[in-house]
């Protein structure tokens, strides 16, 4: 009976301890929310920001024209290639044993150094995407930044990394920043 009598009176503790952390954090959350409504918040759609700039359709040109001049050796190396192996198509039945093995050697060879050219090309690409998009991130770091404090923002956050599924069109300032960073 007692460890029943002792059960009753933890829970009826357990109960008015909980009705007053209710009621304690309905108080308190009333009396910021006030707060919070005065705060300034502002959201920004980085990927339109990215899709619509055209600074940022710049740096898209740069990694594109460096990619032209780095894929014209590949593509010589790539017409030798196909030379040797048309070469060794057309004379394999002339070729003797010796010369078919170095013709063979060769369009191995090639194959390599292509393939390594384009694992450096690869590695060059995302090198320079990498340090294009950290480029384009400083820019639109600083522009939000100086729209917070020149507008008065207490908080701004970028749509999709905030996982807002919502927000009304008054606190979107995606457009102040494309008109900054163009």
């Amino acid at each position: 009976m007692d460890n029943k009598k002792y059960s009753i009176k933890k829970l009826a503790l357990n109960i008015l301890l909980l009705m007053f952390l209710f009621i304690t954090l309905y108080l308190a959350g009333s009396g910021s929310q006030v707060h919070a409504q005065s705060m300034k918040i502002g959201v920004f759609d980085l990927q339109k920001i990215i899709r619509d700039s055209k600074t940022i359709e710049g740096y898209r040109q740069e990694i594109v024209k460096s990619l032209e001049e780095k894929v014209k050796p590949i593509r010589t190396k790539e017409e030798s290639l196909k030379n040797l192996e048309d070469k060794l198509r057309r004379q394999l039945q002339t070729l003797t044993l010796d010369e078919r093995r170095d013709l063979e050697d060769k369009i191995a060879n090639e194959v390599k150094e292509i393939n390594r050219m384009k694992e450096d090309l690869d590695i060059a690409i995302r090198k320079m995407d990498r340090d294009l998009t950290q480029k384009a991130f400083k820019e639109i770091d600083a522009i939000v930044k100086n729209i917070a404090m020149k507008e008065n923002y207490a908080v701004i956050f970028e749509k999709s990394r905030a996982g807002i599924a919502f927000s009304i069109e008054a606190i979107d300032i995606t457009k102040k920043i494309l008109e900054q960073i163009k």
